[in-house]
Formats: C-alpha cells, structure tokens, sequence
C-alpha cells in the first residue's frame, strides 16, 4: 500500500468522479453540553478505528440523496417524502466531498455501515462512554421517515489518522 500526504489525498480526492470506499481512523474532539460548568469540557476526545466509510464526488447527481432515496424504496415508503437541505455549515466545495469552514479543510464521508471500533478518552486516557458528561445523542434527522438512517460525518482534515482507499494509505 502506497502511503501518501493529506495534501496528495485532497489532489486524489478532487480527481475522482463517483464514489469511493474506504477505512477510516480517527481521533476527534467531542462537543460536549453543559457549557463552562461541565467538568469534562475541552478534555474529551473520540477515537474510532476502521470505520468503513464512501467518499462522494457529486457529479451529476448527490450520493447522500440517491441512498436516502433508495433505502426509503426498500423499506416500502416514498422516496419523494425525503428532501435535500442545505448543509447546516460550512461550503461545499463544488464536485468534491470537501467542506470548507473558518479557514479549515474538512472531508464528508457517508458511513456504509455503523462503526464497532469506538472508545473515548478523557485527558488522553480510556473513559467508558456512560460516564461522559454532557456527551449529545447523535441524530441522523428524519430522512423521510428512514428506518436505516444514513450516517453523513464531516470530517476534519486534521482528525484523519489512517486513511485506506484502494492501494493508497494516509497516516
């Protein structure tokens, strides 16, 4: 497997016309609730390991809308039910599954299936995910009304660890 930079794997990304799949490691801070108050806050970090995720570069048509759609077919409801918002934040850069936002370069992946390999840490050591304070329930909205939601992540360029795409490695 060919290592390359987060540099070459931009340049690699902005080529590719489709969709990609790949393994993903991850280490990545966790917004906490509860504000200044929270004991926990600015000290927890979640760590995931080979996520299996698809990268979409949205030529013709947006890959997230297209699976929404089709899951909704295939649990028997009207895929017409779903509509595409706009992203809450950030700009997508046009073509590419590249978010820029307040000078960052983040990377939108759609999970294929849920990720098994998570843990958290506290101050940089192992901590159960129960006895986190403040920790948000994640939401994948209503999707039309989707029993199988579709997890969309946005990655920070930087909480990229380990990238495996193809024969190329990051990390």
């Amino acid at each position: 497997m060919k290592k390359i930079t987060r540099k070459n794997l931009m340049a690699a990304l902005k080529q590719l016309n489709g969709v990609a799949i790949a393994s993903i490691d991850s280490i990545t801070e966790v917004k906490l609730t509860g504000g200044k108050k929270n004991p926990h806050k600015d000290r927890v970090t979640k760590v995931l390991k080979h996520g299996s995720i698809m990268f979409a570069c949205n030529m013709n048509n947006n890959s997230y809308n297209d699976m929404v759609k089709r899951r909704l077919k295939a649990e028997g409801k009207d895929p017409e039910s779903f509509k595409l918002s706009k992203r809450v934040w950030g700009e997508r850069v046009p073509n590419t599954p590249f978010v820029l936002h307040k000078g960052q370069v983040y990377v939108e992946a759609i999970f294929l299936k849920a990720p098994k390999n998570v843990s958290y840490l506290l101050d940089g050591k192992p901590i159960d995910k129960n006895q986190i304070n403040g920790l948000p329930k994640k939401s994948e909205g209503k999707q039309g009304g989707l029993d199988n939601k579709v997890a969309i992540r946005t990655y920070k360029l930087d909480s990229i660890t380990k990238l495996r795409m193809g024969a190329l490695s990051v990390g």
